[in-house]
C-alpha cells in the first residue's frame, strides 16, 4: 500500500467550524479572552490570560480540511490557554517564528525545533505561548491517527502518542512541517476534495516526520499531581472569579495545602496563588468591558459595577493593576468598546 493511500476519507468531528465563515477564517483579537471565545466558537471551551504586562495585538487564523484542522495564533503578549481536550482529541503544534523561550505544555518548556501536544490519551490541555511568537495548531481525532498508523504498519508511532508529548526533531523536519502548515492555511481553495487533499498532506507529514528512529528525540510526559493542581486552580479562577476567595478556601477546594498551591504557582508563573487569581479577575473584568453582549447578561454596565462584581473594592487599587496588566485604564477599555 502506497503511503498516501492511508489517508482516505474522514470527517473531523472534533471542530465545530462556522460554516458561514470564508476560508480560512481570520480574526484580531484584542485580549486573550477574546482568543478564547473564538475557541469557543469552535467547539473548544478552553479560558485564556494574559500573562505579560502591555496592549495585546494577535492575529488568529483557522483552516478547515474536513480532516484536521489548523489554526495559527500570533500574540505580541505572552498567553496562557487552559482547559480540557474533550472526547477523541489528536493534536500537535509547533512554534513558527523561533521565538519560544516561555512556550510549555503543561508547566513544562517546549524543546526547539519541537513537535508538541500529541499525547492521544491527554484530557487536559495547558498551553503556554511565548510573546511575539506564531504557534500552529493541527487538530484532528485520534481515532482517526490510530487508523492510519494501523493501515501503514506504523503502529509504533501508538506507543510513543500513549506515553510521549513532545518530539525534538531535526530543523529540516520542522522547516518543512512549518512551511507546509503556512501555506494549508493560507490556501483558498474551497472544493471539498482539494480541502481532503491538503488534509492528507499534512497529516502524511506529521507522521513521516516521526516515522524514522533517529534523530528524534522523544520526552515523555506523566503528569504530576502539582501539574493537575495548577490546570485546576487556573479552571478555578474563572469558575469562581466573582467569589471572595481566600487561599485557605482555594486550598480546601482543590484539597491541597497552601504551601503546595504557593509553590506550585510561584513554580510556573513566578507569582502566588492570590496575585495570578487577581490576573485571572483582571482577564474577566476586561472582557466584560470589552464585549456588549457579556455586560448585559451580567446586567453589568459601569466600570465599576463590574469591578465590584469581581471583587475590586478599592477601585485605585483597581485602576492600577488594571493600567500595569493591559497599558490602557478601564475606562479606555469600555468606550472603545461601547458600540
Amino acid at each position: 500500500m502506497r503511503r498516501n493511500d492511508c489517508y482516505g476519507r474522514h470527517s473531523d468531528k472534533t471542530i465545530r467550524f462556522p460554516k458561514d465563515q470564508p476560508l480560512p477564517w481570520s480574526a484580531s483579537f484584542g485580549s486573550a479572552s477574546e482568543l478564547a471565545y473564538y475557541l469557543k466558537r469552535l467547539g473548544k471551551p478552553y479560558e485564556a490570560i494574559q500573562l505579560s504586562q502591555g496592549r495585546l495585538a494577535g492575529r488568529f487564523t483557522c483552516a478547515n480540511f474536513n480532516s484536521i484542522t489548523i489554526l495559527e495564533i500570533s500574540s505580541n503578549q505572552c498567553l496562557l490557554l487552559n482547559g480540557d481536550r474533550g472526547p477523541d482529541f489528536m493534536s500537535f503544534c509547533l512554534e513558527s517564528s523561533g521565538v519560544a523561550d516561555d512556550h510549555k505544555t503543561h508547566t513544562l518548556a517546549v524543546p526547539k525545533y519541537s513537535i508538541n501536544g500529541f499525547k492521544s490519551n491527554l484530557k487536559e490541555s495547558h498551553f503556554q505561548l511565548t510573546a511575539n511568537s506564531t504557534t500552529y495548531f493541527a487538530i484532528t481525532s485520534a481515532n482517526r491517527i490510530n487508523s492510519i498508523l494501523k493501515h501503514c504498519n506504523a503502529e509504533q508511532l501508538k506507543e510513543k502518542f500513549l506515553i510521549c508529548n513532545s518530539a525534538q526533531i531535526t530543523p529540516s523536519q520542522h522547516h518543512k512541517l512549518k512551511t507546509l502548515l503556512q501555506q494549508s492555511i493560507n490556501n483558498t481553495a474551497s472544493s471539498l476534495s482539494n480541502r481532503q487533499q491538503i488534509g492528507n498532506s499534512i497529516i502524511s507529514h506529521f507522521i513521516d516526520s516521526l516515522m524514522s528512529t533517529q534523530d528524534i528525540n522523544y520526552h515523555p510526559l506523566e503528569l504530576t499531581q502539582r501539574q493537575l493542581l495548577v490546570k485546576n486552580f487556573i479552571q478555578l479562577g474563572f469558575d469562581r472569579g466573582n467569589e471572595d476567595l481566600t487561599l485557605d478556601d482555594i486550598s480546601k477546594q482543590l484539597f491541597c495545602s497552601r504551601r503546595t498551591l504557593i509553590q506550585g504557582t510561584k513554580d510556573t508563573f513566578e507569582m502566588g496563588p492570590m496575585e495570578l487569581l487577581k490576573t485571572i479577575r483582571l482577564e474577566q473584568v476586561n472582557w466584560m468591558l470589552r464585549n456588549k453582549d457579556a455586560r448585559a447578561e451580567a446586567a453589568l454596565q459601569n466600570v465599576s459595577d463590574i469591578a465590584k462584581h469581581f471583587n475590586f473594592y478599592s477601585r485605585g487599587h483597581f485602576a492600577r493593576a488594571y493600567q500595569n496588566l493591559f497599558h490602557e485604564n478601564p475606562s479606555q477599555t469600555l468606550q472603545e468598546n461601547a458600540t
